[in-house]
């Protein structure tokens, strides 16, 4: 019988790395036909410019604002752009903003830490650091207080965010 017949022979790691190589670009590329621009249907000048702005933004490490009406396809949108972008094998967190009390949103965006607050037993990590290295994705961002937007705000220009109770800031990347 031959090795290669033999269920108990292993192939040499050069080429598990290979065929893992093929399955990881194989589903990289699932995933941009499942969320890419292919989500995103029409023939009209206006859908081609949205195809062209998402295929530039993509190729930035950039923060985006995309605004429009309620159901216009921002989440699409956002989605396009994170799986055409080097972002695509991180986290895409979407957080619709109205759903979220504000006497909780500070906690839910950034997290806590062991004693921040009564029952506050454990820390706990947020959706900043949750979507760390891939896409937050703020939807209704203007339903949040002013004071939370001081704080995104922070985040966006600096890459620094305070869970609640922790006296120094952390870096996002």
């Amino acid at each position: 019988m031959s090795k290669r017949k033999d269920p108990s022979f292993k192939k040499p790691w050069n080429l598990q790395r290979t065929e893992l190589q093929k399955d990881y670009e194989a589903a990289k590329e699932a995933l941009k036909r499942k969320f890419g621009l292919g989500q995103i249907l029409g023939k009209s000048k206006v859908v081609q410019d949205i195809h062209e702005k998402i295929n530039k933004i993509s190729s930035c490490d950039v923060n985006v604002l995309i605004s429009g009406e309620s159901g216009t396809g921002k989440e699409l949108a956002a989605r396009a752009i994170h799986y055409l972008s080097s972002r695509a094998g991180k986290p895409f967190i979407p957080v619709n903003c109205s759903a979220i009390p504000e006497s909780l949103f500070e906690n839910e965006l950034f997290g806590h830490v062991k004693g921040a607050f009564t029952d506050a037993g454990l820390p706990q990590s947020g959706l900043v650091k949750e979507a760390e290295g891939g896409t937050l994705f703020l939807d209704e961002i203007g339903v949040i207080s002013p004071f939370i937007q001081a704080k995104l705000l922070r985040l966006l220009q600096d890459n620094e965010y305070k869970p609640l109770g922790d006296p120094r800031p952390l870096k996002e990347v």
